[in-house]
């Protein structure tokens, strides 16, 4: 008798903001590929193109370029950028980038280097919801307007020190 054992993957899973999953392209190596979600180590390609994909997946640095570079893909559901630094999140500017260019919402996902969420976006847009890790990282523990009691982290801002006396 023959048996084939599968061998377990070390590359992360991903968690699609909308259940079900629509068709996605990942644009970059470490994610582990399922019946709706691919994965292209090579970033955007003639692959990617064929394969069709409504969302896109890749890190927000790829974002930016493919956006400058002006990459033609008709997206139906969105866009969902990966960032890994606290400090080096999505802002308001790089969504009107990636608005403009895709025509889909943007959702952000904050991974470690292993590529794991500690952090997601909503529907609502109003921070990410910790999913795991993110100890020392400030929180807002209100509901977010999705309903979710979980905590989100704080958007990062740029503030000018004496609005930030006022504010805090």
């Amino acid at each position: 008798m023959l048996q084939y054992f599968r061998r377990r993957s070390t590359a992360a899973i991903f968690h699609h903001p909308l259940d079900p999953a629509p068709r996605t392209a990942i644009l970059m190596d470490g994610f582990q590929a399922s019946r709706s979600i691919r994965v292209f180590p090579g970033g955007w390609s003639e692959a990617v193109s064929r394969y069709q994909p409504s969302t896109i997946a890749a890190p927000l640095e790829y974002l930016r370029d493919l956006a400058a570079r002006g990459a033609a893909t008709e997206l139906q559901h969105a866009v969902i950028a990966f960032t890994y630094d606290a400090n080096g999140r999505l802002d308001e500017d790089d969504r009107e980038v990636l608005w403009t260019a895709f025509g889909v919402p943007v959702f952000e996902q904050y991974l470690n280097s292993r590529n794991e969420l500690l952090a997601t976006e909503c529907e609502a847009h109003a921070g990410l919801h910790v999913v795991s890790g993110c100890g020392g990282l400030a929180t807002d523990k209100s509901p977010c307007p999705c309903g979710s009691t979980a905590p989100r982290l704080e958007s990062p801002r740029i503030l000018v020190p004496e609005l930030e006396l006022v504010l805090a």
